[in-house]
């Protein structure tokens, strides 16, 4: 039962890393708040590559 319960944990916690509608998401909650937004290439220093990104003002 314990390592049921492992899996479990580690299936939830990775789960919110695979999350592919981000970007369209932060872009509704920016319109509906009334704010002006643009996507922006920002680097990823874990990575090295630019990765687009919201930001609401």
């Amino acid at each position: 039962m314990y390592k049921y319960l492992q899996i479990l944990c580690i299936a939830v916690l990775f789960s919110g890393c695979f999350d592919s509608n981000s970007l369209e998401d932060a872009k509704q909650i920016c319109l509906k708040d009334n704010k002006n937004f643009y996507i922006a290439e920002t680097l990823n220093y874990r990575t090295g590559k630019y990765e687009p990104r919201v930001i609401c003002e």
